[in-house]
């Protein structure tokens, strides 16, 4: 456990997302608006600053739990220059990130599976209930994690 109890790794960016927005509210619209036109650069720069010093952050200190040989980044977050060069930084362990091409969202993912399905055959209804963590092979067994809800699939 970290400060205020919580756990070592867990990420949350809710504080200061909240912080700009409130900072933001305490101008009259039209101060807002000259603000933001004047600042909204180095507003957000400082916002992916944060976001890239604590993921390092937290990355640094699992790295350190135990034997670890690589350490790599996916996913579309990868593609942010700012985080990369971050958690380049964290060690000295061998650092893989795939090329900016392949830097992807789970979006594209999920489609091109969706296109895998429909031309398999495989047609659902508009009644069909969307679904988080749907697995991909509805015959496997269910993938069980320590997440807050339990079953992941």
């Amino acid at each position: 456990k970290g400060r205020r109890g919580k756990a070592l790794f867990d990420v949350s960016f809710s504080g200061i997302k909240t912080a700009v927005r409130y900072w933001l509210a305490d101008f009259s619209d039209a101060e807002r608006e000259r603000v933001v036109a004047k600042h909204l650069p180095d507003i957000c720069a400082s916002f992916q600053a944060t976001v890239a010093g604590v993921l390092a952050e937290k990355s640094r200190r699992a790295l350190a739990l135990g034997e670890v040989t690589a350490f790599a980044v996916a996913g579309g977050v990868a593609a942010n220059q700012t985080l990369r060069l971050a958690l380049e930084d964290v060690t000295d362990l061998p650092f893989a990130a795939p090329p900016l091409a392949l830097c992807t969202d789970n979006a594209a993912m999920i489609a091109f599976a969706g296109l895998l399905a429909f031309e398999g055959g495989r047609v659902d209804g508009m009644d069909l209930s969307a679904r988080p963590r749907w697995p991909l092979d509805t015959k496997a067994t269910p993938m069980i994690g320590s997440g807050k809800k339990g079953a992941k699939a």
